[in-house]
């Protein structure tokens, strides 16, 4: 049987995506009992690297199954099912706030931003991470021999390529400007595959 959360589970455990993730975080820099929100964080995996790290982390997911999966993985840390367009905490609780894979799929990207940027601190981070729409299918044969990748890694690796949305980094860049932050910088990870911005909300 086809069991969807169980699959992205697999894909969260691949040495590229896991790798990527956890760089991502931290190079975000985040002090040590900062507390931390992840949107869409799936089955825990990157929410449950933040608190061995020191943060204080908690974890939001739209799928009840995921969220059950990562209680159940990791049920010493704080999950909750909830929408990235409402998110179910008070304006300005986290020291920082993180997005893998979430903005190139929402609906209301500026919605989202806005509650990204709500729950945040005064003087606190946002960061997202999506696929770059500059990489190509030639950018993925390299990357692919580049690593050694094959079998499910391989395969996991090309639908990651072709199947969700993209993002350029001008467009991001806009909209966390629209959003109001400032101090945006960019990043790009896994050469190339993926960018990620970050921003400072300043009020």
């Amino acid at each position: 049987m086809f069991k969807p959360t169980l699959l992205f589970d697999k894909i969260n455990q691949l040495d590229w995506y896991k790798n990527t993730l956890q760089q991502w975080a931290d190079d975000r820099h985040v002090a040590i009992n900062d507390n931390v929100l992840e949107v869409g964080c799936a089955s825990g995996t990157l929410t449950a690297y933040l608190a061995t790290s020191g943060s204080v982390a908690t974890g939001i997911d739209a799928s009840e199954k995921m969220i059950q999966l990562a209680n159940a993985k990791h049920p010493d840390l704080d999950f909750h099912v909830a929408d990235a367009v409402e998110l179910p905490f008070e304006t300005g609780t986290f020291d920082a706030v993180i997005a893998a894979s979430l903005l190139n799929i929402v609906s209301d990207q500026e919605k989202v931003m806005a509650e990204l940027v709500r729950s945040c601190k005064k003087e606190g981070s946002i960061s997202v991470l999506v696929p770059s729409a500059q990489f190509n299918d030639n950018d993925l044969r390299s990357l692919q021999a580049s690593l050694g990748s094959s079998g499910f890694s391989a395969a996991a690796m090309k639908a990651w390529h072709k199947l969700p949305p993209k993002m350029a980094e001008d467009d991001i860049v806009s909209l966390f400007e629209q959003a109001g932050l400032t101090n945006i910088t960019t990043e790009y990870y896994l050469h190339d595959m993926v960018v990620s911005v970050a921003g400072m909300k300043r009020l």
